[in-house]
C-alpha cells in the first residue's frame, strides 16, 4: 500500500511540473512586406494589422517551444513608393495565414524557483508555412487576383502555400505568477519573390499574353498607361529576380500559464 501512496504522489507532482509548464497566449500585430514595390526593407509604411494566437511548452529554463497561428495582411502600392516608382503604378495586397514552430531562448532565467527574473530578453527561430493570394484593383475598382492571370507569363503559377523561416528578438515581463507580457519583432525569410505578384526584370510581351491570357492579364502587366503622360516605358524595370520577398510583424503578446491548479 505504501507503493502505491508513493507512486500515486510522485505520478501526480510529475504531470503537475509537465502540466504547469504549459502557455496559451494571443498577440496583436502591425504586420508588413517588404519586396519589389517597397524601397524600404524595415518602416511603419502601409503597416496592415494581424492576429496570432498559440501555445508554448516551457522544455527547461530558457528554452521553450512555440506553436502559433496567424492571419492577417499585407500590400503595397507604388503611388507609397517614392517618387521614381509612382509612374510604374504596380500594386497588390494579400491575406496572409500563417503556422509556424519555433524555438525560443531566454537570455535570463525566468523559471528556476529561487532565481526567477521577472524580464528577460529572448531570442527565436523556427520553420512555417504560409498562405497568400496577391490581388490588385484594376482602373475600374474591380478586385482581381493575380496569380491565375500570370501577368509575368509564367508557363507553370506559383505556388499560394510556401515555406517560411521566422526569427527575431522579444522581451517579455512576469506581470504574475501566470501571466506574462512580451513585446517581439519576428521576421520572415521567404523562398518566394512573388508575394507581390512581381519578380523579373522585363515586362512581359502584352501582345501574347494578350493572346494566351486575356485582357485583364495584358492589363494588369504593364500599369504606367494608366497615369496620363507616364514617362516609365514598357522596357522599364519592372521586378529584381535575385532579391526575394518577405515580411514581418511588431508584436505585444500576453501569455497564460495553463494547469495550475491541478494536483496540487
Amino acid at each position: 500500500m505504501l507503493h502505491i501512496f508513493f507512486i500515486t504522489g510522485c505520478y501526480a507532482q510529475f504531470s503537475k511540473d509537465r502540466r504547469d509548464k504549459w502557455f496559451v497566449s494571443g498577440g496583436f500585430e502591425g504586420m508588413n512586406y517588404f519586396g519589389d514595390l517597397q524601397d524600404k526593407i524595415i518602416t511603419t509604411n502601409e503597416m496592415h494589422f494581424a492576429v496570432s494566437g498559440g501555445l508554448s511548452y516551457q522544455v527547461i529554463p530558457h528554452l521553450s517551444t512555440n506553436l502559433y497561428l496567424t492571419l492577417g495582411s499585407v500590400g503595397a502600392s507604388d503611388s507609397k513608393n517614392g517618387e521614381k516608382w509612382k509612374y510604374r503604378n504596380l500594386s497588390f495586397q494579400s491575406y496572409i495565414f500563417e503556422t509556424a514552430l519555433t524555438a525560443e531562448y531566454d537570455i535570463l532565467n525566468m523559471e528556476t524557483p529561487g532565481k526567477r527574473n521577472k524580464f528577460t530578453p529572448y531570442i527565436f527561430a523556427g520553420v512555417g508555412v504560409f498562405h497568400f493570394n496577391p490581388y490588385t484593383y484594376d482602373a475600374s475598382g474591380n478586385k482581381v487576383y493575380l496569380q491565375p492571370l500570370g501577368t509575368e507569363g509564367e508557363t507553370t503559377p506559383y505556388s499560394l502555400w510556401q515555406f517560411c523561416i521566422p526569427f527575431g528578438v522579444g522581451a517579455k515581463y512576469a506581470v504574475s505568477s501566470t501571466v506574462r507580457l512580451s513585446a517581439e519583432f519576428n521576421i520572415r525569410k521567404l523562398f518566394t519573390d512573388y508575394l507581390d505578384d512581381v519578380s523579373q526584370h522585363q515586362y512581359a510581351d502584352t501582345t501574347q499574353l494578350l493572346i494566351t491570357r486575356g485582357p485583364e492579364a495584358a492589363s494588369l502587366s504593364y500599369r504606367a498607361d494608366e497615369i496620363p503622360n507616364s514617362p516609365y516605358k514598357f522596357y522599364g524595370y519592372r521586378g529584381n529576380p535575385g532579391k526575394k520577398d518577405g515580411y514581418y510583424s511588431f508584436i505585444i503578446r500576453a501569455s497564460l500559464q495553463l494547469f495550475t491548479g491541478r494536483f496540487q
